[in-house]
């Protein structure tokens, strides 16, 4: 299995695909939250603004995670393209709210000021460092 996203699903990830982020509870049941991205080759990166939240506090006690994303795209069979990114988190302290207004941008609009206040406090960054990529369509090639 690849372990990197080709170009494509960089850019179709980075155009403001919304993400299906899963973690593990402490009960050992999967913990799933819609959330924003932004993808590099190797790594996807999500912004944050509360070390309180349950997904937060799951990838604390256990950084697996699986991010899954469609693009929107129904292929010649039918079958809705898709995307599933496996790797490991690791959550910092600083930075989401710099990110959240970076991605407002590809979420809500290009004139979008989301979080962009800095009373809002600084937020946090999750750095997922991919270990598996899978998935149907073109944007996998």
């Amino acid at each position: 299995m690849p372990t990197s996203l080709p170009t494509k699903a960089v850019d179709a990830i980075n155009s403001g695909l919304l993400a299906h982020l899963v973690t593990i509870d402490e009960d050992g049941a999967p913990y799933v939250r819609c959330v924003w991205t932004h993808a590099e080759a190797d790594s996807l990166t999500i912004g944050s603004m509360s070390l309180d939240k349950r997904y937060i506090r799951n990838l604390q006690r256990d950084p697996r995670v699986s991010i899954s994303y469609q693009s929107g795209v129904i292929d010649d069979h039918g079958l809705a393209e898709y995307l599933v990114a496996e790797g490991r988190a690791e959550v910092s302290e600083s930075g989401g709210r710099v990110l959240l207004n970076r991605l407002g941008k590809a979420y809500i609009g290009p004139d979008a000021d989301f979080l962009s206040d800095p009373a809002a406090g600084e937020g946090n960054v999750i750095r997922v460092r991919l270990t598996k990529v899978s998935g149907v369509g073109g944007w996998l090639h």
